[in-house]
């Protein structure tokens, strides 16, 4: 359970706010992202593990409350002293048949997590964006584990970052590019060598 909590050129975490992107030549440019970005979300929710982001941790980031996930979660370092690890989860409403059964999944919002822990201190950043890639919520957690590895209660600390700092949309559209460019790419191919 997680504790509560690089690029240029067009920016992704504006790409709906600005309307001007027809007069600029960029239009397609930007359909190709939010296609992209529905790809991400599609390709998540089918191959990604079954979770939930649990009562505590939802409010943190932006939840009403805790919700079913889909959720990928790719190693960066793995040392003794030293982990980072790269998520993407979609926060989903699950759509019932007539006996109850989950018949399909319906996508609300999706996040990138970036964490680091280092030594007994973690540092985890939630860029929370909605259906289109537009950002909607970035926060910063910061928590301790002690000397057996177990979380430290009361040590989660909580900081809101601003979504329209240069560095926060840096970031984002840093790690946009990976889950889009790198990451889902290679998804695709793999249907591809086996057919």
């Amino acid at each position: 359970m997680p504790i509560l909590v690089n690029g240029q050129g067009q920016s992704l975490s504006s790409v709906n706010k600005d309307n001007s992107s027809s007069k600029t030549g960029l239009k397609d440019s930007i359909k190709d992202t939010k296609t992209d970005i529905s790809r991400l979300i599609a390709v998540v929710l089918k191959t990604g593990t079954s979770e939930n982001t649990g009562s505590n941790l939802a409010p943190v980031i932006g939840l009403p409350k805790a919700m079913s996930t889909m959720d990928v979660e790719l190693p960066i370092t793995q040392k003794p002293d030293l982990t980072e690890t790269r998520r993407c989860f979609v926060v989903y409403e699950r759509i019932e048949g007539q006996k109850g059964e989950t018949v399909d999944k319906r996508p609300m919002c999706a996040y990138i997590v970036r964490a680091k822990r280092s030594g007994l201190d973690k540092e985890t950043k939630y860029f929370k964006f909605d259906l289109n890639g537009n950002l909607e919520k970035v926060v910063l957690s910061n928590g301790k584990y002690d000397a057996s590895g177990k979380v430290v209660r009361g040590s989660g600390v909580k900081t809101d970052l601003d979504i329209n700092s240069p560095e926060v949309k840096k970031t984002f559209d840093a790690e946009m590019k990976f889950w889009l460019k790198d990451w889902l790419k290679k998804q695709q191919k793999v249907p591809a060598k086996k057919a």
